[in-house]
């Protein structure tokens, strides 16, 4: 249960980032610092809601299986949105320069 709630906050971040990287920053030094916000902001998501349904209902989730997730994804996934940001700003970029007349 666990890393499947994990795997779910890991998605949204990243979908998030690459709507961040698309159409939300204006720089890529803007798409990484707002993808690594993201990033954490789902971290910290995944930590408050799993401990508070593992208090509401008991022997749901495991405490150090979601301690370890906690940390994995505490370094993992705000690096992979600010990546993942970058390049769709950057690949956004290249797209409209390619459309221009000269």
């Amino acid at each position: 249960m666990e890393s499947v709630t994990a795997l779910v906050a890991c998605g949204a971040a990243f979908a998030l980032s690459y709507y961040i990287g698309h159409s939300m920053a204006s720089t890529a030094m803007v798409a990484a610092m707002m993808g690594a916000v993201c990033g954490l902001a789902f971290v910290i998501l995944f930590f408050i809601s799993t401990v508070t349904l593992g208090a509401l209902v008991p022997d749901m989730f495991d405490g150090w299986t979601l301690g370890v997730h906690f940390i994995v994804l505490l370094a993992i996934v705000p690096l992979g949105g600010a990546g993942i940001a970058v390049l769709e700003h950057r690949h956004l970029r290249k797209i409209e320069a390619r459309r221009l007349p000269f």
